[in-house]
């Protein structure tokens, strides 16, 4: 009776621990704060609804049946940061009620390019970089120089010895399976479960420990949840402040951002950099504005801009599961979070189910779209069609 006694006291002593931890921890999404003054886009109402893009790799329809045959919640264009397309599915797909332009959206995977943006941002203040030359060489630095003593030391045989370019190009070598089938070997659930979504099991630096080198060493590209988190775990250990406030005062500052945004964060309570940001349309499209004029000389050198997004033939390499081999204007780069073309100077952040920024610098254009393809059936060459409806899209507006 004594024993049931101790092992019943053990147990709600170990259930209030447990209870206690979980009461510490960040809830799931942490806000970002609007800052005072927001940058115009102008919306004169002269909205184009008439144009003539794709409904499959051969077949051209006009762009309100491809918002709707194609399951596209908000599809949202400006050019010389005035409105020039905004179109929403006039049924409830995307997740968080009507789509109009005043929702919040989830985005998923696009928030790897924030997170890529906020890393050149605490990068050049942290080292006093402007030029391509200064970032390049600290971007050929392992990514334990840049980590507080115990993370490095908890990495040795994981990330501490990866150069924070092979990170970001998503050529890190560290074993990972994105996809989410089968489950049972999924890394990207076992993610989702203990480090991003509460009640959280570990800590980023702990969950990473666990994954080794494949010792390939041929930079061979493996798209990577766990690298864009790891970005943001340099993020924390060189700025001189938290990720999520960096960003606040920083990047969403800088951006002239009108309304306030969220981030999933992870027990520490610092931003998930892989995922799960929420903001709406007009700010993802001032984001990618922003991004157009390669941080419009507000704080971000143009220069981590040119890196970035630049078109080496090395970023092509061992793309070709990425690419649609149906169409050469799908043949798709990596750069560092950024999604390029060949031969082309677009180039986009792309999230799982049809989430778009996609930048056009020499015709001035960002299109932003916002998709349920989870909800929707669509083809095979999904993000194929997308960007040739944007390429289509962008071409109108030339007349």
């Amino acid at each position: 009776m004594r024993l049931l006694k101790f092992l019943i006291l053990v147990a709600i002593a170990s259930l209030a621990v447990h209870s206690l931890s979980n009461a510490n921890e960040p809830i799931k999404t942490l806000p970002i704060a609007a800052p005072p003054l927001a940058s115009q886009i102008n919306d004169f109402g002269h909205h184009l609804h008439d144009i003539d893009v794709w409904c499959s790799l051969k077949t051209r329809c006009d762009i309100q049946r491809y918002v709707q045959q194609t399951g596209v919640c908000a599809l949202y264009v400006i050019k010389n940061r005035m409105v020039r397309v905004e179109l929403f599915h006039p049924k409830d797909i995307c997740e968080g009620g009507k789509n109009r332009i005043d929702k919040k959206y989830g985005v998923a995977s696009m928030a790897k390019s924030l997170t890529s943006t906020l890393l050149g941002q605490v990068l050049a203040d942290k080292y006093h970089l402007q030029t391509k030359t200064q970032f390049k060489a600290v971007m050929q630095r392992q990514v334990g120089s840049f980590l507080r003593l115990p993370n490095r030391m908890t990495l040795a045989e994981s990330y501490s010895t990866v150069r924070l370019d092979q990170l970001l190009s998503m050529r890190s070598d560290i074993q990972w399976r994105e996809a989410y089938w089968p489950a049972l070997v999924s890394d990207s659930i076992a993610f989702d479960k203990e480090v991003r979504t509460p009640p959280r099991k570990q800590t980023l630096i702990g969950f990473a420990s666990r994954y080794r080198l494949t010792r390939h060493r041929d930079e061979r590209f493996n798209y990577s949840a766990l690298d864009a988190a790891m970005a943001m775990a340099v993020v924390r250990d060189i700025s001189s402040i938290r990720p999520l406030k960096a960003f606040e005062k920083g990047v969403w500052t800088m951006i002239g951002a009108a309304h306030s945004a969220k981030w999933n964060v992870d027990i520490d309570g610092d931003p998930i950099g892989s995922c799960c940001f929420k903001a709406r349309i007009d700010d993802l499209a001032r984001f990618g504005d922003f991004i157009l004029h390669k941080g419009q000389g507000k704080g971000i050198p143009a220069a981590w801009f040119d890196l970035a997004t630049a078109r080496t033939e090395g970023r092509f390499a061992g793309l070709q599961d990425e690419s649609e081999p149906a169409d050469d204007s799908c043949t798709l780069g990596y750069g560092y979070f950024w999604w390029l073309r060949k031969n082309r100077a677009d180039y986009f952040a792309f999230g799982r189910f049809g989430q778009f920024i996609h930048i056009y610098p020499k015709e001035n254009v960002v299109i932003v779209q916002m998709s349920a393809w989870d909800e929707v059936p669509v083809s095979d060459h999904a993000r194929c069609i997308a960007l040739k409806t944007h390429d289509a899209i962008v071409r109108q507006l030339r007349h």
